[in-house]
């Protein structure tokens, strides 16, 4: 499985939150990392899926911080996705708790990689960059 590469296409042109999804990216690596090892502990790819939902709450709960300090009108429709987002990690975090198999853990390794770093690869490009000149307006 092919790693995600950030670039300054992903950029939504605030220092933090670009950190932040340079980090997410990293989590997203780190699993494929997992997944290519052929021999992926169900405690290994717990762990990381963990780290994932507690950054994911920490990432996320920045944006919606943002998001009410500034009255963001999109905000609505941008924490439906967040939250579509959580849900999906807590049912991998799910998954993985009740894997049986090394296959099953394999398995759930390369879709939870691959859905993170699809996930923030589309909703940078296509959410985040909507608030860019928002943000900026606000100081940030």
């Amino acid at each position: 499985m092919e790693k995600f590469i950030w670039n300054n296409d992903y950029s939504v042109g605030v220092a933090l939150i670009d950190e932040q999804h340079q980090h997410f990216f990293e989590i997203a690596n780190e699993i494929i990392d997992l997944a290519d090892k052929k021999e992926t502990g169900k405690e290994a790819l717990f762990a990381y899926l963990g780290e994932l939902g507690d950054y994911s709450l920490y990432h996320l709960g920045t944006e919606e911080k943002f998001f009410d300090e500034f009255k963001y009108e999109n905000a609505p429709q941008h924490k439906v996705a967040h939250d579509a987002f959580r849900v999906t990690i807590k049912e991998h975090l799910d998954a993985a708790q009740n894997a049986t198999t090394d296959d099953d853990i394999m398995r759930l390794s390369e879709v939870a990689a691959a859905f993170t770093g699809d996930w923030l690869k589309n909703h940078i490009l296509v959410m985040d960059k909507q608030y860019t000149a928002f943000f900026h307006e606000h100081g940030l």
